[in-house]
């Protein structure tokens, strides 16, 4: 999230990526610095829920927010959210993320925010992601066309995003700044990323199973049992998961006491 260029000046530069800390308040544009100023409660809220849903995709590994990306020697660019392309590295990221997620919200600098896009798919992005705040809520999606030019379409509220090669599902607009969606899209993601069966299909086949097994007598408590120990066990890996997002909650619930449907419940934003 950008904000006007007339605060972000920091000496007369030209700096160099190897100039800034870790932990620096600026990036830097062509050697510029660019300050990044705190963020804004609903801007920072929005920008958590789309870092657990796209940290969560079955596919990706190396998710972050505001990590530095260094895609030339003065250039030093930190979207709000990102996937990396490789492993976490002890300094800046070398290579672009494939996937660059920025939060516009009012007070946004426009111009620094295209050039930001601009200098991320041209070192390699494949899709920036701008999801508006301040207005309908929707999601611009940039890519770069054949011509090195850079494609603009607009995602509604009600629509999904898929980016193939870099996330295995479709993100839903509305879980890049909506709690409940953005919970329920995590855990269909963990779903996947574990292998695990939706609670409601475990269920429909457990009673489908369990009419068969019905006619082996003396075996049926004891598979019974088994599969319920197994999808309780399921249901709290991911609520742990789900829960290790959300700042503040882990430490004041016990996973362990819960049993199916309150998981369910806590899972779903709903406890």
């Amino acid at each position: 999230m950008s904000h006007p260029r007339s605060a972000t000046v920091l000496g007369p530069g030209p700096f160099k990526a190897r100039d800034l800390p870790s932990g620096s308040n600026y990036e830097l544009d062509d050697g510029h610095a660019v300050l990044c100023m705190p963020t804004k409660g609903r801007g920072g809220s929005a920008q958590r829920l789309g870092a657990q849903v796209i940290g969560s995709d079955p596919l990706v590994q190396h998710a972050g927010v505001e990590v530095g990306f260094q895609l030339g020697e003065g250039t030093l660019r930190a979207p709000d959210v990102a996937v990396m392309a490789g492993a976490p590295a002890d300094g800046w990221q070398q290579e672009a993320p494939p996937l660059a997620i920025e939060y516009a919200d009012s007070g946004q600098d426009e111009d620094d925010l295209h050039t930001k896009i601009g200098q991320l798919l041209r070192a390699g992005t494949r899709a920036v992601w701008v999801v508006r705040l301040n207005r309908i809520r929707q999601v611009e999606v940039y890519t770069l066309g054949a011509d090195a030019q850079v494609r603009r379409t607009v995602a509604q509220a009600n629509e999904q995003l898929t980016l193939p090669g870099v996330l295995s599902r479709p993100v839903p607009v509305a879980a890049l700044f909506d709690r409940e969606a953005a919970d329920h899209a995590t855990f269909e993601n963990l779903l996947a990323r574990f292998d695990l069966t939706h609670p409601d299909v475990a269920r429909d086949e457990g009673r489908e199973e369990g009419r068969e097994e019905g006619r082996e007598e003396g075996r049926e408590e004891g598979r019974e049992e088994g599969r319920e120990e197994g999808r309780l066990a399921a249901l709290r890996d991911a609520a742990g998961l789900v829960l290790a997002g959300r700042a503040g909650e882990a430490a004041q619930v016990d996973i362990a006491a819960l049993d199916a449907a309150a998981l369910l419940r806590l899972i779903a934003g709903q406890a």
